[in-house]
C-alpha cells in the first residue's frame, strides 16, 4: 500500500499493474526492500549508510545502500546510482532492478565489477521532494568549498518571481510569464541559466547548492573511498527525470564535445545523443557543483583512474512544466507553512506526476530502452583502452 503519512497525507499514486508494480516502487521504503532483496538475491555485498538524525514518513530509516559485485581487485567497475533528486529515484531504481532480476551481473565480464548506488538522497524519495532535507539541490552541492563559491547574479530577478508565485494554475502561469519577460529583456540564455545553474545566497531559492557538502555528498566520497580507490576504468551512471522527449533517454555530460569523455560515450552509445552544453536546444549553460564533477575528482584524489560518468534523463514533460516543477517543490519545502492540507495534497500529486509519470506506458518504454544502456555501457567499459 502507498504511504499516506506525507505532509497532507498526499503520497505517491498506486502502481495498478501487476508486472510494473514488481519493479516500480510506490514508496522508498518499498523500493529500498526491492532494491535490498534483489541484491540478496544476486549475492551482492551490501554497505548501508544510514541518515544519523531523520527517517521517513513511517519512521523508517533512511539510507544510502551501496552493493558490490565482482572481484574486490578489479580494474574495471560500473556504476549505477539513483536519487540524487529525490523523487526521481524510482524509475531509475526500476531500471536497477530489472538489470538484477535478468541475469545482469552474471554477464559482466572478468576483471569488472558493479557498484549500485541506491537513493543518493533518500529523505527526497521518501517525503516526495527533489530537494534533500536543507533545500540543497544536490547536484550543485560539490562545489569546490575551499575557494569563493561561484556567483548566478541573474538568480536574483527569479527569486523575486519564487517569491511572489503562488500555486494555483494562474499563479505558476504568472511565473512562467515572468521567466519569459525576463528572457525576452536579457536573453533565454541569461534566463535559464539563472534558474538551473546553481546559486549560493538564497537558502530558500531554487538551485540553492547549500553551504557546505551536504550528508549525502559526504557518504557518496565515503563509498568512492571503499569501492573505488583500486579502480583503473570507471564508468558512472547517474539515472535522472525530467529532462527531454517523454518516455525517452536523454543522455548529458559535464564535459565539453572536445573531451575524450565525449568522444568515448559517443562510441558506445552511437544511437544516442550525448549533450554537452546544449541540454536544452538553442541555449549553452554552465552548471555549478555537479555531482558526478565532484565525484570525479574526490576519485581522482584517491588515484589516476580513467573516469567516465554520464547523467542520463528519461524524458517527462515540456520543459515550462518541469520550471513550474521546481516552484512546487520549492513552495512544498520552503513555504506551504499552514496551507490546507487539500492545496497541498494536490501540489504534491502534481509535482510527483511531473518527474514521475504514473503513465503505463512511460514506464514500459524506459523499462524497455533501459537494458539495451545497461548492455552497451559494460560493453563499453571493456572495451575500452
Amino acid at each position: 500500500m502507498p504511504d499516506t503519512s506525507l505532509p497532507g497525507n498526499a503520497s505517491y499514486p498506486p502502481i495498478g499493474d501487476a508486472a510494473l508494480s514488481r519493479l516500480f516502487s510506490a514508496t522508498y521504503s518499498e523500493g529500498r526492500q526491492k532494491f535490498l532483496k534483489a541484491c540478496r538475491n544476486n549475492d551482492f555485498a551490501v554497505s548501508s549508510h544510514h541518515h544519523p538524525s531523520l527517517k521517513g514518513p513511517a519512521g523508517e530509516d533512511l539510507a544510502m545502500d551501496a552493493a558490490w559485485f565482482g572481484p574486490d581487485t578489479a580494474s574495471r567497475v560500473i556504476v549505477f546510482s539513483c536519487g540524487t533528486h529525490g523523487l526521481e529515484a524510482a524509475p531509475g531504481a526500476a531500471t536497477i532492478l530489472q538489470w538484477l532480476e535478468t541475469g545482469g551481473p552474471n554477464h559482466l565480464p572478468d576483471d569488472m565489477a558493479v557498484l549500485l548506488i541506491h537513493a543518493i538522497n533518500p529523505y527526497g524519495w521518501a517525503w516526495a521532494h527533489r530537494i534533500n532535507e536543507d533545500g540543497i539541490d544536490l547536484n550543485r552541492n560539490f562545489a569546490d568549498w575551499n575557494k569563493a563559491l561561484p556567483e548566478n547574479t541573474a538568480y536574483k530577478d527569479i527569486h523575486r518571481l519564487l517569491m511572489d508565485a503562488s500555486m494555483d494554475e494562474a499563479g505558476l502561469n504568472r511565473f512562467v510569464q515572468g521567466f519569459h519577460e525576463l528572457a525576452a529583456q536579457k536573453g533565454m540564455n541569461t534566463a535559464l541559466t539563472s534558474i538551473t545553474s546553481g546559486q549560493y545566497d538564497f537558502p530558500d531559492g531554487l538551485s540553492f547548492g547549500g553551504d557546505a557538502l551536504s550528508w549525502s555528498g559526504e557518504v557518496l566520497f565515503q563509498i568512492a573511498r571503499d569501492h573505488l580507490s583500486q579502480a583503473e576504468k570507471i564508468a558512472h551512471i547517474d539515472w535522472h527525470t525530467g529532462i527531454g522527449d517523454y518516455g525517452r533517454a536523454h543522455f548529458i555530460l559535464d564535459e565539453p564535445k572536445t573531451s575524450e569523455s565525449y568522444a568515448v560515450l559517443s562510441g558506445w552509445w552511437p544511437d544516442h545523443t550525448i549533450h554537452c552544453d546544449d541540454v536544452v536546444e538553442g541555449v549553452s549553460i554552465f552548471y555549478n557543483g555537479i555531482l558526478l564533477e565532484g565525484l570525479r575528482k574526490e576519485i581522482r584524489s584517491l588515484n589516476s583512474a580513467q573516469i567516465v560518468n554520464v547523467t542520463i534523463e528519461w524524458g517527462t514533460y515540456a520543459v515550462e512544466q518541469m520550471v513550474q516543477a521546481l516552484v512546487m517543490d520549492n513552495w512544498l519545502m520552503q513555504r506551504a507553512g499552514n496551507s490546507p492540507s487539500a492545496q497541498i495534497d494536490a501540489v504534491r500529486s502534481e509535482l510527483i506526476e511531473r518527474f514521475y509519470p504514473k503513465s503505463p506506458d512511460w514506464r514500459r518504454a524506459i523499462l524497455q530502452a533501459s537494458g539495451p544502456i545497461y548492455d552497451q555501457a559494460i560493453k563499453g567499459l571493456n572495451s575500452w583502452n
